[in-house]
């Protein structure tokens, strides 16, 4: 066990601790690591990392600039001022914490794994699965599921409980962004290679694949046929259960998934499991992989996990256990659960921003919120911006325009109102945003609604309320502005004659837009609406926010229009504001 700060490098069981709990680290950003942590305060060349992880094997070096990133993030590590990782330009990387190795003891149980929540059925059919492959009936399982909702969390878990009951010989592949087919079988040669160690084992894959782990050869790895890699795996699982794990198949090239493919239509009684993870979202329409999910259903020779939202109480039990404790203030877990939508990324990075940010705090041994969770206004936490970034960056330009668009009406947004803030047909607009929620998963449709002039009208809803507020966000002011303005015109073309039915909305796109004048029309008018329905007290919040705007007003405006609002207000209660000056 390598020791170097608050963190701890457990080489043997390949992961990563700080403070007695386990950090997620995929392998390769794991193993470039490990090598700089067994290497410290010496310059680490390009070559030399790349000759280590990847030998004999072409490999950009964006590759290692990637992983150091990943591995700068996890660490906390300040790129300017680094205190673990320090970057040579145009040469390598230099390790600069002091590495101390400390003497591990066996682990009597499985209680120094954190405990995953809210997937106990997950688990529990996976641990099924395995059961059944050591009998000989090999199982392929594709773990499906967005962005941040816990498979590599899952497939942790699962992992550790099965090597640690003696159960399979477990091996681990990743497919890398940006680099599927540039190296065929790249993730099963990962996964492979790391029983390369064991001398029984090593000599088999050496015999049966021969040259293609050697660290040496001349020309460059030799890449073994299919057949030979599928004649290779099968035997490996011959004498004991064998868990291929294959993990981001989005990114994975055409020959992995052929040999996954090929591995779960041969016939035999091997004990193999296969589990292969990726993203819905990260696949376009011209991508194989769905297609050979399908087929293999249909034929009844795999079946598909997939991973949905976290329900409430499993985000109770996420933060009983992370904030150590029995009992939690009143409502956290509640708003918790709304902000991340039960999303695992979400949440951790929800309450690492309250407790960072000094909003939820521990005093005298009890966790505590320094204000009500009303007044709590959460934002995008900062663990998030880098992720949501990169996900609206793989968009086409004309994709973003069609986000934006909808952001600006709300999480839930009617195509006819994006198409107002577009100034765009409706008709089009419906056929684009139809095709876009089936390429990507940023989007769903949510029904339809009849307008007044006898049209309909698709609604749409954001995958994630966070996503819609960085597209909002992300909006020039001017642009959003009129955008809004747009729409608060096009509500009242459509509405002409029973304005009142949207007032609220009209006034929440006006004040938007900058349109003071209009939007305290609109806040008088839904007041009005409101006191015809006896609630006085809801008439009295829209007159005091309209109240609140007429402070945009030029100075031989405001004093006649607050005058008005003033009186307005008398009429629904008692409320006495100050007097005008």
């Amino acid at each position: 066990m390598k020791r170097f700060g608050c963190f701890q490098l457990d080489a043997a069981n390949e992961c990563l601790w700080c403070e007695e709990k386990q950090v997620p680290l995929a392998p390769k950003p794991f193993a470039v690591l490990r090598y700089l942590v067994e290497n410290p305060q010496r310059l680490v060349t390009h070559d030399e990392l790349l000759d280590a992880l990847w030998p004999e094997t072409y490999v950009q070096p964006q590759v290692l600039r990637t992983y150091v990133l990943e591995l700068r993030k996890l660490l906390g590590d300040d790129p300017g001022e680094p205190q673990y990782i320090q970057t040579v330009p145009k040469r390598g990387y230099r390790f600069l914490t002091k590495v101390t190795t400390v003497r591990q003891e066996a682990p009597e149980s499985l209680d120094h794994i954190p405990r995953i929540v809210g997937r106990e059925a997950e688990l529990e059919k996976l641990d099924a699965d395995l059961d059944h492959a050591a009998k000989g009936n090999r199982k392929l399982i594709f773990l499906t599921g967005d962005a941040g909702c816990g498979k590599t969390a899952l497939i942790d878990a699962f992992c550790a409980r099965s090597c640690s009951n003696d159960g399979a010989r477990m091996v681990r592949g990743q497919s890398v962004e940006g680099f599927g087919g540039k190296e065929p079988f790249y993730p099963v040669r990962e996964a492979l290679g790391q029983l390369m160690d064991d001398e029984k084992t090593g000599e088999l894959l050496a015999r049966r694949l021969p040259g293609w782990f050697e660290k040496n050869a001349e020309n460059g790895a030799k890449v073994p046929a299919l057949g030979e890699i599928c004649e290779a795996v099968e035997a490996l699982a011959q004498s004991e259960p064998l868990l291929l794990v294959l993990e981001d198949l989005h990114w994975a090239d055409a020959s992995t998934l052929d040999l996954i493919s090929g591995l779960a239509r041969r016939r035999g009684s091997q004990r193999l499991m296969m589990l292969a993870s990726y993203r819905p979202e990260g696949i376009d329409g011209q991508h194989p992989l769905p297609g050979l999910k399908e087929d293999l259903s249909t034929r009844r020779l795999s079946c598909e996990i997939v991973l949905g939202p976290l329900n409430r109480k499993a985000v109770s039990d996420y933060l009983l256990q992370q904030l150590n404790t029995n009992t939690l203030p009143a409502g956290l877990a509640s708003f918790v659960h709304q902000h991340s939508e039960g999303n695992p990324l979400f949440m951790a990075a929800t309450l690492d921003h309250l407790r960072s940010q000094g909003l939820l705090l521990s005093k005298a041994g009890k966790w505590q919120l320094a204000m009500p969770l009303a007044e709590i206004e959460l934002g995008i936490p900062d663990g998030l911006l880098g992720m949501i970034d990169l996900q609206l960056g793989r968009l086409s330009e004309s994709e973003r325009r069609l986000l934006e668009a909808g952001s600006i009406v709300g999480a839930v947004f009617p195509a006819w109102a994006a198409a107002a803030a577009l100034k765009a047909d409706v008709v089009d607009l419906e056929d684009e945003y139809a095709s876009l929620a089936r390429r990507t998963r940023l989007l769903n449709a949510a029904g339809q609604d009849e307008l007044p002039d006898g049209t309909r009208s698709t609604f749409y809803v954001f995958a994630h309320g966070l996503f819609r507020e960085a597209l909002y966000a992300r909006q020039p002011a001017a642009r959003r502005a009129e955008r809004h303005r747009r729409v608060a015109e096009r509500l009242k073309t459509l509405f002409a004659g029973s304005e009142a039915s949207v007032a609220s909305e009209l006034a929440q796109h006006y004040e938007a837009a900058g349109s003071w004048k209009e939007a305290i029309e609109a806040l008088r008018l839904a007041a009005d609406t409101a006191a015809t329905r006896d609630a006085d007290h809801a008439a009295q919040e829209l007159l005091k926010r309209a109240l609140d705007i007429s402070e945009n007003l030029r100075p031989d405006e405001r004093k006649a229009t607050e005058r008005n609002l003033i009186n307005q207000i008398k009429k629904y209660s008692e409320y006495q504001p100050a007097p005008v000056a």
